[in-house]
Parts: structure tokens; C-alpha cells; sequence
């Protein structure tokens, strides 16, 4: 029932929104006016909201166009370290500990464990903390392979954060890479990304989706990750090492992570991490080379109670400055919880009055806006930065990814759900979600 809730609002909401294009673009095709009750005057209310989400727009194109122009700087910046380093960190030869923190995983940790044993440097250790389990994941996660250790770890509280510390107390490795229980990563993903780590207190990988054919929302999500994702590192990467860490495909130095404090049980570990090695002045690198393939959730329920999760913790991070004041990107980001329930009341307020005007045939009151030709060109533009960052990352098949993209700009509706569901959120347990939900892949 409670599923059912949030999948109706997210359906009211697409409702509204397709009532704001179809009205928006049936006054510009016949040049008529909307009449407006200016009695009601609430533009300087909503002049405010419109500011912040013009300016959050802009930030977005930023990001992409940097992307568009520093992809190459921040590949040259692997790419080099790689052949300045490579020869010390095959000499020195240190132990990297993978930790994987795995709840209720047996459909996918056997592969996932099987992949990690194709690593092209080969003194890892795998381990595998099986948290609270239920099911066979301890058993899927044991081999023969000495350099597999799975541990049975029983807590009464749950949470990554706790499996990550545990996982970490165990290691005996100079470096530790955090993997969820479904990553696969490209062979030489630690070969490729420990030179790096000679400069650098830590390095995200970049995420590839596993599952993009899986079904059409993992088709819109895998378009939400290209473009965000990926531009998002390579842009903190290019203007200022102040890169985040994703939650999964990551590689950072033990001792480092043991000065900051470990791993904390957050509901967004991977961005309060950041903000503690951020603060403490390290840097952290995207490392375009390795590769992270990751599942992305396959149907509404799973996506909107996997994003809550997140919302929740970003609505937590608010209470605290987690950024460098010198940090402007990184501020931006840490007030999105804000600006996107800001994005929802104003959304709210202009659907009601097109459907007000539906109805009774004018607009209940006056209102901040733009023009219907602004907001038409700034779309187009939008799209047109989008194909491309699409088609830089893929070529010719991201051609193919960009039909959907005018689907995947109304389908992020669904970030204003997550952010009202976000308040119903208590803990991880109650968001725990599931995987193995995979088909082979075109997106390499």
C-alpha cells in the first residue's frame, strides 16, 4: 500500500506536468494570451524559486559543457599517472583490500566475487562482509581462491557504514576498494587506478550501467547517470580535484580513511565521506579508465525507495557545513534538498493554475515566469548539450541513448516523490533494495 501511494503521487505528478507542456505549447502554436486575475499577485512569492532554479539550471549546463571540454584533461591526467607510476606500484606490488559490504545478495555476489578474481593486478583480497544475512550469500562468496574471504557478521543495528568499518578491520591492505555486492569492474580497474593514488587520497571509477535493456526505466536511469555522473566527476576533476566518491567503484588510501574516522553508518556514506576528506584537504580524482559496470533499479517501487534513502541523507547533511567554504560546486550540491523542494512548491502552484485555467478559462493569479520563447530555446539548448554529451560518451550508439532524453526530462519527476518520501525514512533496513536484475549490456 505505502508503494502504491508514492506511485500515485509520482502519476499525479505527470499528469500535472504533461498539463503545463500541452497548455504551454497550445498558447504558443496560436499566439493567444492567458488571462490572468492580477487581483491575486503572487510573483514576488514565486520570483524567488524561479531565481534559484534558473541558477541551478545554469549550473547543469556548466557541468555539461565542462564535461564537453575537459574530457580529454582529465583522461591525460590518468592516463599520465599511470605511466609515471606504474612502474613503483608494480615494484612495491602493496596489497589492495576490496571490501564489499553485501546484505541479502546471492543472486549476484558469485559473479560479482568471480569477475573481481580477473583483475589484472593480482595482490588482492576480496573480502566479503555478509551483513545480517538471511539468504546463501555467505555461501555464494566462498571459493577456493585463498584470496576470498568471506565473514559471517551478525549486528543488531544495520547499515553499510557498519559492514564498510568491519570489512576495513579485516583488511590487510594498503589500500582499500569499496564495491557493492552487484559491481563488475573492468579488469584492469586497480591496475589503472592505484597510480593515481601516488598524488591522490582517493579515485572514483566511472559508473557504466549493467542492465540499460533491462526495461525502460533502466533505460532512463543509465541516461541519468551519462549525464550526470560522468560530466559531474570530470568536471570537479578538471576545475578543482575536489571529485566525489560514488558509494561503489572507488579506491582510497587505508591510512587516509583511518585518520578521517572511518566509514560512518549515513545513509549517503559515500558523500559524507567526501566532505570529511574534502575538509581535511585531500583530493579525490575521476578516473575515466576504470570502470564500474553497476545495475540500476528496474522498476519504480525499487528506484523510489533507493532514492529516498538518498534524499534522506542529503536532508541530513543540511544540519552541517560539509563543504569548504572556498567549495562553490560543492555548496551548490549540498543545498540541492532545498532547491528541489523549492522546484516542487513552484511546480504545484503553476500546475494548479493551468489546470485552474482549464476549467474556468484564466489564470487564478499573476505569477514569476518566464517567456514561453525563453523557455522554448533554453529547452532546445538543454537537448542539444545533451545528444552531445551522449554521443561524446558513446559515439554513434549514444544517438541511439538520445531518442529517449525528451522521456528521461519528464521521467525526473520522480526526484520530488523521493524528496516528500524522504521524511518517512527511519533507517536502512527499511530501504534496502534488490539486485539481480541484469541482461548483457551494449554500453561499454
Amino acid at each position: 500500500m505505502k508503494d502504491k501511494k508514492w506511485k500515485f503521487m509520482y502519476s499525479v505528478l505527470l499528469v500535472i506536468w504533461l498539463t503545463v507542456i500541452l497548455n504551454t505549447v497550445y498558447y504558443w502554436n496560436t499566439g493567444n494570451e492567458i488571462l490572468i486575475d492580477t487581483d491575486v499577485n503572487l510573483y514576488y512569492v514565486t520570483l524567488l524559486p524561479l531565481i534559484i532554479i534558473i541558477i541551478y539550471t545554469a549550473v547543469t549546463c556548466f557541468i555539461l559543457i565542462t564535461y564537453l571540454a575537459m574530457d580529454k584533461k582529465v583522461k591525460s591526467i590518468q592516463q599520465k599517472a599511470y605511466e609515471n607510476f606504474k612502474d613503483a606500484i608494480i615494484k612495491k606490488n602493496s596489497l589492495c583490500s576490496i571490501v564489499i559490504a553485501a546484505h541479502n545478495e546471492d543472486t549476484v555476489i558469485k559473479k560479482t566475487v568471480t569477475e573481481l578474481l580477473k583483475q589484472t593486478y593480482q595482490n588482492t583480497e576480496i573480502i566479503v562482509v555478509c551483513h545480517n544475512c538471511s539468504d546463501n550469500t555467505f555461501a555464494e562468496a566462498s571459493f577456493q581462491d585463498p584470496r576470498v574471504k568471506p565473514l559471517d557478521y551478525k549486528t543488531k543495528d544495520s547499515g553499510k557504514g557498519i559492514a564498510l568499518n568491519y570489512g576495513v578491520s579485516k583488511s590487510q591492505g594498503e589500500y582499500i576498494l569499496v564495491l557493492d555486492a552487484d559491481g563488475i569492474l573492468s579488469p584492469d580497474f586497480v591496475e589503472k587506478g592505484l597510480p593515481l593514488l601516488e598524488k591522490y587520497a582517493a579515485v572514483q571509477g566511472r559508473y557504466v550501467p549493467s542492465n540499460r535493456n533491462y526495461s525502460f526505466v533502466t533505460r532512463l536511469l543509465s541516461i541519468e547517470g551519462d549525464l550526470w555522473s560522468t560530466p559531474y566527476m570530470t568536471a570537479r576533476t578538471a576545475l578543482d580535484k575536489r571529485g566525489g566518491l560514488g558509494g561503489t567503484g572507488y579506491i582510497l588510501r587505508k591510512d587516509i580513511l583511518q585518520e578521517v574516522g572511518g566509514f560512518t553508518n549515513h545513509l549517503v556514506d559515500d558523500y559524507e565521506l567526501t566532505s570529511r576528506l574534502l575538509r581535511k584537504g585531500y583530493r579525490i580524482v575521476f578516473a575515466p579508465q576504470c570502470i564500474n559496470y553497476d545495475e540500476k533499479p528496474p522498476t519504480i517501487d525499487i528506484l523510489l525507495k533507493q532514492r529516498a534513502r538518498w534524499a534522506k541523507g542529503f536532508i541530513d547533511l543540511l544540519k552541517n557545513q560539509v563543504c569548504e567554504p572556498t567549495d562553490i560546486l560543492g555548496i551548490i550540491f549540498w543545498l540541492s534538498p532545498i532547491v528541489i523542494l523549492t522546484a516542487l512548491g513552484l511546480f504545484l502552484t503553476i500546475g494548479f493554475g493551468m489546470i485552474f485555467n482549464l476549467v474556468f478559462g484564466y489564470f487564478p493569479f499573476n505569477y514569476a515566469a518566464i517567456t514561453i520563447n525563453q523557455w522554448l530555446l533554453l529547452t532546445a539548448f538543454i537537448w542539444v548539450v545533451q545528444v552531445t554529451v551522449l554521443a561524446k560518451e558513446y559515439g554513434w550508439t549514444g544517438l541511439k541513448y538520445a531518442i529517449f532524453i525528451p522521456l528521461y526530462n519528464s521521467f525526473v519527476l520522480y526526484v520530488f516523490v523521493v524528496f516528500v518520501r524522504a521524511f518517512t525514512i527511519k533507517s536502512w533496513g527499511a530501504t534496502k533494495t534488490t539486485h539481480g536484475f541484469t541482461t548483457k549490456s551494449n554500453s561499454v
